[in-house]
């Protein structure tokens, strides 16, 4: 059988692009490791269309220890995001083990950085570039959100990390109201089959300590006390079902930007639980794109 068709152009081609290496940072022990991006590129950046388009980063969670194997993994759930012209570039960083804070949040404005300097390479237009993440992940675009620039690094010098517009899914905005949290929980039992240990909480791990005990890096860490004139919009998404990062963060969080005067926007996807199917149907698509495409 012989036939010709022509295809109604719905879709777009997207290319992966993985192993672009952005820095190389000491981890413990002394080892030199890679830090890599993975990028979501829509066919037109290939071909001779000079186009610049959107960039959004993607920092993915896993209770800061998935920066390094997983920080690739949802890709292919951002697909829509390439689909509807903008580039998705996943940033590695370092993880619990290998450094603590505020590493994980230079190596991400490190990645946003390496990504203006290197713009023209990848189709990016530098003037708009977002951030979006996941749990851990929500948490380090929360504090790249506020774009005080305390973070940065001597890596790229000239380039700035600003970032025009964050979308958080289920992160966290205060590692000290999380800390007292899960010891409460511990009190209460509520926290089965975890550690009891404080010193084996993930936010304690991240600090290389209790919070309470390093109080100024613990408040330094978390977003909703660094929020300023600079602060970019924000997206802000959480389940009331979620039995990981209690809603009550972003609670928090969307309360201090509203008293300081700062654009949010705050869905609550009810019955979602963290990271549960909810946030991964057409309607929480459609809403990150209307926001994406206001802001970007």
């Amino acid at each position: 059988m012989r036939k010709i068709i022509q295809p109604e152009m719905r879709h777009k081609h997207i290319y992966l692009t993985q192993g672009i290496v952005y820095d190389s940072q000491e981890i413990t022990g002394g080892e030199i490791r890679d830090l890599h991006i993975s990028l979501l590129t829509p066919y037109g950046i290939r071909s001779t269309d000079k186009k610049k388009l959107p960039c959004v980063v993607w920092v993915c969670g896993g209770a800061w220890r998935g920066g390094k194997e997983r920080a690739a993994e949802m890709l292919p759930e951002l697909l829509y995001l390439a689909e509807n012209g903008y580039i998705v570039a996943a940033v590695e960083y370092r993880i619990l083990k290998e450094a603590v804070f505020p590493a994980q949040i230079q190596d991400v404005l490190t990645g946003v950085r390496f990504l203006k300097t290197n713009a023209d390479k990848y189709g990016i237009d530098p003037e708009r570039i977002g951030i979006m993440g996941s749990s851990a992940g929500g948490h380090l675009t929360l504090l790249a959100a506020n774009n005080d620039g305390q973070f940065d690094t001597d890596k790229y010098p000239g380039v700035n990390s600003i970032v025009k517009c964050a979308v958080d899914f289920y992160g966290i905005a205060d590692l000290e109201e999380v800390y007292h949290f899960n010891l409460k929980r511990i009190d209460e039992r509520i926290r089965q089959g975890r550690s009891a240990d404080p010193h084996s909480f993930p936010e304690c791990e991240l600090l290389g300590d209790l919070p309470d005990n390093v109080p100024e890096l613990a408040k330094k860490a978390g977003g909703i006390n660094g929020i300023n004139v600079k602060t970019c919009p924000v997206l802000v998404m959480h389940g009331d079902s979620d039995r990981t990062v209690n809603i009550g963060q972003s609670e928090l969080y969307y309360n201090a930007m509203t008293q300081q005067e700062k654009e949010i926007s705050y869905y609550v996807i009810h019955g979602a639980d963290h990271g549960s199917n909810e946030f991964f149907q057409e309607e929480v698509h459609q809403i990150v794109l209307g926001f994406l495409n206001k802001k970007l």
